[in-house]
């Protein structure tokens, strides 16, 4: 990928949200946070282009909760027998 084309993103965030987070995932630079929520997104997005849903449980698989996140709801679907 040493072609590959770089952008740079700016956008400001509560400085005390950020470090809470940076901490609870042991990451000591914002842009090492930020490779990870796109890292997260970008999965997220190919499950639901996939047709495939989101969901979080306890530990014993109950007390199941799906991530509503209206702007996966902007992916278009692959269509059956796609190849990944």
């Amino acid at each position: 990928m040493a072609d590959s084309k770089k952008t740079e993103v700016r956008f400001s965030v509560d400085a005390d949200y950020l470090a809470q987070l940076q901490q609870r995932l042991g990451l000591k630079k914002s842009s090492d946070l930020t490779k990870v929520a796109l890292t997260l997104l970008d999965w997220a997005s190919d499950e639901v282009v996939h047709d495939r849903a989101i969901l979080s449980a306890n530990k014993q698989g109950k007390d199941v909760h799906r991530l509503v996140m209206p702007e996966l709801n902007n992916i278009n679907k692959a269509k059956p027998n796609a190849q990944h």
